[in-house]
C-alpha cells in the first residue's frame, strides 16, 4: 500500500492522461495476482486506500482544491478505474 502512496506522491505533478492508465494497469496486476475469492477484503482495502490518497495528493497541487468527491468520481469513471472483482477460479480436475 506505500509503494500506491509513494507512487501517487510521486506522479501528482504530471499531467493525469500519462500516469493514469499506469496506475490502472498496476491496480489491475494488483487485482489479478491477489484476486483469489477468499481476499475480496483486502482488494477492497487497497482500492479505497488508492483512491482516498489519489483524492488526496490531487488536491494538493495547487493552492485550491482541484476536485471535489463528484467530480473525481467522474473522473475515475472517464479513466476506467473501478472497484477491482474477484473472479471465481475454475479448476478442472480430469478423472478418467
Amino acid at each position: 500500500m506505500s509503494e500506491f502512496y509513494q507512487y501517487i506522491k510521486a506522479k501528482r505533478s504530471n499531467k493525469l492522461n500519462t500516469w493514469m492508465p499506469q496506475l490502472k494497469r498496476k491496480l489491475m496486476g494488483y487485482r489479478n495476482y491477489f484476486g483469489l475469492p477468499d481476499n475480496s477484503r483486502s482488494l477492497d482495502r487497497l482500492y479505497s486506500y488508492v483512491l482516498h490518497s489519489l483524492y488526496k495528493w490531487l488536491n494538493r497541487r495547487s493552492g485550491r482544491r482541484s476536485y471535489n468527491w463528484s467530480n473525481f468520481k467522474k473522473m475515475l469513471m472517464y479513466y476506467a478505474i473501478e472497484r477491482p472483482r474477484v473472479s471465481k477460479r475454475f479448476i478442472h480436475v480430469d478423472w478418467y
